[in-house]
């Protein structure tokens, strides 16, 4: 028994590993225009920056990426979970005492993952409710007339990368809970 519960955990934290990477790739928010003139899936935002598929209307996108270091700083954020997920599933009995608690050490990795993970897609949600709106003069979900083109329309949606975020958040966060739950009864 003791052997299925180890590759049970080990199984969960591939698929919690392989769903983050996936919503690494996938769109988190798309950004488009229609009605006098067409622009599908003008902007693109990733967790490592932004796509800008503006064309000849790219002027209104000036200043909105993100800064140099943004991007190589989430790619090293990405890499770090996924060795924290993929090394915890050796890292049986390691313990780690903080304070008066001592906790498995398994555990605390994936939980600080996933917690992790649904920080930075709320954070996602706030930078980019503030920059559409700073540099789109958007909202981020309503959609909104461009005030030089009266007759085009701005809107936006999140994608399944954006949704896949909690999804692995609370997945790594259950996982946790179980790993502790197993460590707990050996």
């Amino acid at each position: 028994m003791n052997n299925t519960r180890t590759w049970l955990f080990r199984f969960l934290v591939i698929v919690a590993a392989g769903l983050m990477i996936l919503s690494w790739f996938l769109p988190w928010y798309v950004a488009y225009a229609y009605g006098y003139f067409e622009v599908p899936n003008g902007v693109i935002i990733h967790p490592y920056g932004l796509e800008l598929n503006l064309g000849e209307y790219a002027g209104y996108a000036r200043g909105a990426d993100m800064p140099v270091w943004f991007a190589p700083l989430m790619w090293v954020y990405l890499a770090i979970c996924i060795i924290a997920l993929i090394s915890s599933m050796w890292l049986k009995h390691k313990e780690i005492k903080i304070g008066k608690r001592t906790l498995n050490l398994s555990s605390l990795l994936i939980g600080l993952v996933g917690f992790s993970y649904i920080v930075v897609g709320v954070l996602a949600l706030i930078v980019a409710a503030i920059r559409t709106g700073d540099y789109f003069d958007m909202k981020l979900l309503e959609p909104c007339m461009i005030q030089e083109y009266p007759e085009v329309w701005v809107s936006g949606s999140f994608q399944l990368g954006y949704y896949l975020v909690y999804g692995v958040g609370i997945l790594c966060l259950v996982t946790a809970f179980i790993r502790g739950r197993i460590e707990s009864k050996q």
